[in-house]
């Protein structure tokens, strides 16, 4: 958003050996549900954290074209976000959150054996034993969401590199162009060995009966995902329920608006609803308060987008999460975490930083089977 979201088994804080490269997803993971409110989902479905994410990079198409992860954008800073400065000329999240509900209205339904997801995303730390600096991990997954509960659902995810983030290419070499680095996590004390080399694909079945995926703090069907609400009230009032005045996967407070932002781009980053839904979903963030526009931003792949934002309080510090949509289909292309006033683990973040993002590559049906590892 891995760091696989899901299999967010992370290391006993206790536990302070540098781990290997095959524990590596999963500590990236706790790291971020350190920063976040963050609880294991109750199914094994995992989710990518690059952060948490959300990866072999030359044989990745994707490896190429990520170049942005852990670089700042101009978007959010404390003043900015308390004010909600918008620029003249800019369409407002309403605006463009409702043309994203028009147009997904018009999308194909899409038939298939499974839902099949990829994407690829980034999180960065800060690193550095003679000078500090940033670096950026990136990974790749894979879904395969079955559409019959008799076919098992799978999830495969790949560490790529890890290099330093633009701008701290100087400071690397300062350090010694290390192609290794071990982190301590401020808030846990856990330490994370990061390395430069990808890692091969690893992978495993996310279904739990015909369980395949988490929705408002509850496991559910494929069948009850095609179920849902297509009207903005009803879907609302759907996802209210499972509101218990905290996080999904946290029990720190969280008012009811922040946790409709939260548990709705879950659902439009991913999850296999039909355009009704997806339509009634952008509706239902249209109708939040203190959302506000980003206008065009170009996300990591290099795409273009419109961009609507809300700040979030994690325990440690103030950051606002990033929705990139093209507003011409509907697709959320990218969902992103940059610091505001962060503190902790992510206290050496300046305004602006991105620290962890999610970029959709594919979400559609398909007949291809999962390619397991």
């Amino acid at each position: 958003m891995n760091p696989m979201d899901r299999l967010r088994a992370a290391r006993p804080a206790r536990l302070d050996t540098p781990v290997d490269e095959r524990t590596r997803a999963a500590e990236l993971s706790y790291a971020m549900s350190q920063a976040r409110p963050a609880r294991m989902r109750r199914t094994r479905v995992p989710r990518p954290v690059w952060a948490l994410g959300l990866a072999g990079v030359a044989a990745t198409a994707v490896a190429v074209t990520i170049t942005a992860t852990g670089g700042t954008t101009p978007a959010p800073s404390s003043s900015a976000v308390a004010k909600k400065e918008q620029p003249v000329k800019r369409s407002s999240a309403r605006q463009i959150l409702l043309v994203a509900a028009e147009s997904s209205l018009k999308a194909r339904q899409g038939s298939g054996a499974y839902w099949y997801v990829e994407s690829t995303g980034g999180n960065a730390q800060q690193v550095g034993t003679k000078v500090p600096y940033t670096v950026n991990s990136l990974g790749r997954s894979q879904r395969w969401i079955a559409r019959s509960p008799k076919q098992e659902s799978w999830w495969v995810s790949q560490n790529l590199d890890t290099r330093p983030a633009p701008g701290s290419e100087t400071a690397w070499k300062q350090d010694g162009s290390p192609t290794e680095w071990t982190v301590t996590m401020a808030d846990s004390k856990a330490r994370l060995l990061i390395k430069a080399k990808g890692g091969e694909p690893v992978g495993n079945v996310i279904n739990d009966g015909d369980k395949v995926a988490e929705l408002a703090g509850e496991n559910v069907s494929v069948a009850e995902l095609q179920a849902l609400p297509t009207t903005a009230a009803e879907l609302k009032m759907y996802l209210l329920k499972g509101y218990r005045g905290h996080g999904t996967e946290s029990d720190d407070p969280q008012d009811a608006d922040s946790w409709l932002f939260q548990v709705t781009a879950g659902l439009l980053s991913d999850l296999p609803v039909k355009p009704g839904v997806r339509a009634a979903a952008y509706q239902v963030l249209a109708g939040l308060n203190d959302v506000r526009s980003l206008g065009e931003v170009t996300d990591a792949l290099e795409r273009k987008g419109q961009g609507v934002a809300r700040a979030e309080r994690w325990p440690t510090g103030t950051f606002e999460r990033q929705l990139i949509v093209d507003p011409d289909t509907g697709i959320l292309l990218t969902d992103r975490f940059v610091a505001v006033a962060p503190t902790g683990t992510y206290g050496w973040a300046k305004p602006g930083t991105v620290v962890n993002w999610n970029a959709i590559i594919k979400a559609e049906w398909t007949d291809r089977k999962p390619v397991k590892p």
